[in-house]
């Protein structure tokens, strides 16, 4: 009886595994970091009620960057900039907003010179950003510095620090970065020139950058009472390669269909969120499921190919009209050509008088080698017609013999 029941136990069991699975594979883990606070309780809330799915916000790791939690296994949907170079088995879903280079140095420091110099600076680069350790090393170069000509600190130290860099969005609610006694400094050439960084060749040298400005009094900070040139560069959510299509479906359609929600409850982090971004641009390959809400309204292939498929079936039908007329056209030739054999069988039988039965003979066989050249070079075909042609054949040639004076004289007809 215990057996009985187990057996019994097994597919309940099963499908509660697989339900369990099916319950796991609903939730995704958003990785940020401090400058990107939400209100996650709203966040969640609108992607379970129009997305059907759970989206839970987690802090990064100290030190642990967005891509590495990604790798890992530790999230499921990170933020990362697009000067990222390409990852294997990284996905993006889709820019999010424009994370923008805050340069500032400390009050003292007003001249330009002062603010150029890295040589003896103690930096301080926020979150440890790849981009911003890629704009320190352009500057470093053009300086003629090395690593050991400044000091990278991993954390602000006050009174020691000399340059904070920091790559984020504009954001006046969130000024974590801000430190008292500095000041904004431009980081893009500037009518006068005397700037911390040149505009030219900048894109290059740090791909995915673009120009822009910081408007006058965004920030309560010194500097910030001008427009502040800056530079600014995609912020992209991305996710794994192995994510579900069915799970990153939803989660594109939300955002782009429910931004206004997300807006309300995060605009900088969500600011960026259009369906009209160029794909090309990206340093990830797209998520099939993004791609597939974005391509939703594309014609299909059938679609997009109708008039040439119209075309090409039309050229097909007229080919094979075409084939099969002259298919029929050549059986009709051949049958006439055939009908010349019949015509030709009848008037030598007609001939047939006890006299002249070798010489009709000479001639059938004449005929009936004629006749089997033609079906050898094609000019005949091996039809019911010829079946016919060839039982007419022995059928006169008996009754040639029949009329004659020794049929046996036939296998001495000379060829």
């Amino acid at each position: 009886m215990p057996k009985i029941l187990l057996i019994r136990l097994v597919p309940f069991l099963f499908l509660l595994l697989v339900s369990a699975c099916d319950y796991q594979q609903k939730e995704l883990r958003f990785h940020i970091l401090n400058h990107e606070n939400v209100n996650n309780v709203a966040i969640q809330e609108i992607f379970s009620q129009q997305a059907g799915i759970g989206v839970t916000l987690v802090n990064g790791q100290p030190g642990q960057s967005a891509l590495n939690a990604l790798q890992s296994g530790d999230t499921d949907l990170a933020l990362v900039n697009r000067t990222r170079p390409f990852t294997s088995g990284v996905r993006a879903i889709m820019p999010v907003y424009k994370s923008v280079l805050h340069l500032l140095v400390p009050d003292e420091q007003v001249s330009q010179a002062d603010a150029r110099s890295l040589a003896g600076k103690r930096i301080h680069i926020v979150n440890n950003s790849l981009a911003g350790r890629r704009l320190l090393e352009v500057l470093a170069e053009r300086q003629d510095l090395s690593p050991g000509d400044y000091e990278l600190l991993d954390e602000y130290q006050p009174g020691t620090t000399d340059l904070i860099i920091y790559l984020g969005p504009i954001d006046p609610d969130n000024q974590f970065w801000k430190k008292s006694g500095f000041r904004l400094v431009n980081a893009a050439e500037d009518p006068e020139g005397g700037t911390l960084l040149t505009r030219t060749g900048l894109s290059y040298l740090v791909p995915g950058m673009d120009l822009m400005e910081i408007p006058a009094r965004t920030y309560p900070i010194a500097g910030n009472e001008e427009d502040v040139l800056t530079l600014s560069v995609d912020t992209l959510l991305v996710t794994r390669k192995d994510v579900p299509v069915d799970l990153i479906y939803p989660l594109s359609k939300t955002l782009f269909e429910h931004k206004p929600r997300f807006m309300a409850v995060a605009p900088t982090l969500f600011s960026a969120v259009n369906t009209n971004f160029d794909q090309m641009d990206l340093n990830f390959p797209l998520h099939p499921g993004a791609r597939a809400y974005l391509e939703r309204n594309e014609p299909s292939f059938l679609e997009r190919y109708a008039e040439t498929i119209n075309m090409l079936t039309y050229v097909v039908f007229l080919l094979i009209s075409g084939f099969l007329a002259m298919a029929r056209w050549n059986a009709h030739r051949k049958k006439d050509r055939i009908d010349t054999f019949y015509t030709r069988v009848f008037a030598i039988r007609k001939q047939a008088q006890p006299g002249n039965c070798r010489e009709l003979k000479k001639q059938l066989i004449k005929l009936e080698e004629e006749a089997f050249a033609s079906l050898v070079s094609e000019k005949l075909a091996a039809n019911e017609s010829f079946r016919i042609f060839t039982d007419l054949l022995a059928r006169t040639h008996s009754e040639i013999d029949k009329t004659g004076e020794n049929p046996s004289d036939v296998g001495g007809i000379p060829s």
